[in-house]
């Protein structure tokens, strides 16, 4: 072998060793990056955009099913309707549901029966009665964990602000600098773990037995301002933590084929919607840390449904949320294309008469309205009249059922 060729080859085999050592070193280098990230730059990693999850199929269908709606049908579709009986059916809500179909039907702990069984035939019972067409409803439930929980046994799930407390107990030595720095630790990832297989367990239960849509998780970051409302409903004090549980209790219960209702947008103050009027006059730097873990879970998780709060944003409005344009498009700004629905209309602190905000928020942009018993044929007769009158647009209504016959394509009630 000749000087030239033997240079050559420890050329290229020196050459090759470098190759090989650069690589190795990005590679842990990498490795340290994503372990030494901050929460931010955890949560910001690239995630599927929402646009790519809408399946083009469903929707079209969605479409052609809610153009052969008629009106009286189209104004069930949008109202999520609370129902009397526990175990059976009672006559007047048979004969409720058979002339009003609603979209939705949502259960209280007064439906609740002595056995999940029994419970289940309530459930199968009720999707009986909503007939003349060829879209079930949703049924719903508030299955957020700890005191808001309608179901028990498999479906039970502890209080949301557990698993912040739990973590916070296992590493006070770390938390404070974690809050302090941004650093991301192992075992808040550890942590969604627990909370995407809870909900998964609870999820996989509750659809057994029939319910499909779960108005949960609460979104809303733990504050001054919120803490005497929500207290233990919260994922804790930490947006970074709290956008990454309420992403992780959605994926579960999507991996168990229940929809999810993202709430309260934006948030609350430290007055009770249940009580009186809510206002939250805070500056703009903190309304957008409030929506912040609205944006996160909505971009990471593209949930079924935003709930609106009855919060007066005194920057954007001076009606409550609930009945707001500008927090309506605030969603839709956010890349959300899924149903907005809003809390309870009789809570004190909407003021305006219930006749009067049914029509005032689907004009808004709100797709979906939970009305009480006494009220459906009443909230029914208001919608339909709007429309008959053009004081409501159609077009605006019909916009709204696609978006609630979309999601039940999206979650098998419709094959």
């Amino acid at each position: 072998m000749t000087g030239k060729a033997r240079f050559a080859i420890y050329f290229f085999c020196g050459l090759l060793v470098i190759v090989i050592g650069v690589l190795l070193f990005q590679n842990h280098n990498a490795n340290d990056q994503l372990q030494n990230s901050t929460i931010e730059e955890y949560h910001h990693l690239p995630t599927q955009d929402w646009r790519q999850n809408i399946n083009e199929e469903y929707r079209l269908r969605a479409e052609q099913i809610v153009a052969s709606m008629d009106r009286s049908t189209l104004a069930a579709q949008v109202l999520l309707a609370s129902v009397e009986g526990r175990d059976s059916v009672p006559e007047i809500t048979k004969q409720l549901l058979t002339d009003v179909p609603a979209g939705g039907i949502i259960l209280f702990g007064y439906n609740m029966s002595s056995t999940v069984e029994l419970t289940s035939n309530f459930i199968e019972e009720l999707n009986n009665y909503i007939t003349g067409i060829s879209v079930p409803p949703f049924i719903a439930a508030d299955q957020e964990g700890g005191r808001v929980m309608r179901f028990r046994e498999k479906m039970a799930l502890p209080p949301p602000l557990s698993y912040w407390e739990k973590l916070l107990e296992t590493n006070r030595t770390v938390l404070p600098r974690i809050i302090r720095n941004g650093e991301f630790p192992a075992t808040m990832e550890a942590a969604f773990l627990t909370i995407e297989n809870d909900a998964a367990v609870a999820g996989r239960e509750l659809r057994r037995i029939g319910v499909t849509l779960n108005l949960a998780p609460v979104a809303e970051t733990l504050t001054a301002q919120n803490q005497s409302v929500l207290k233990d409903r919260s994922y804790g004090p930490y947006p970074a933590f709290v956008s990454g549980a309420a992403s992780a209790f959605v994926r579960g219960m999507h991996g168990a084929g229940v929809a999810c209702t993202l709430k309260h947008f934006p948030g609350n103050s430290a007055d009770d919607p249940h009580k009186g009027k809510s206002i939250l006059n805070i500056s703009k730097k903190e309304l957008e840390t409030y929506m912040e873990t609205f944006t996160e879970t909505i971009h990471r998780e593209n949930p079924a449904a935003v709930m609106l709060s009855h919060v007066i944003i005194p920057q954007w409005d001076t009606k409550p949320s609930s009945l707001s344009p500008h927090a309506v498009q605030r969603l839709r700004d956010m890349g959300f294309a899924g149903i907005i629905m809003v809390d309870d209309y009789l809570m004190p602190a909407v003021g305006v008469p219930l006749e009067v905000c049914i029509v005032e928020a689907l004009a808004a942009g709100v797709d979906m309205i939970i009305v009480w018993p006494h009220d459906l044929i009443k909230i029914h007769q208001v919608i339909l009249e709007a429309l008959n009158t053009g004081t409501l647009a159609e077009s605006r209504v019909r916009e709204a059922a696609e978006r609630i016959v979309y999601q039940k394509f999206r979650y098998e009630l419709i094959r």
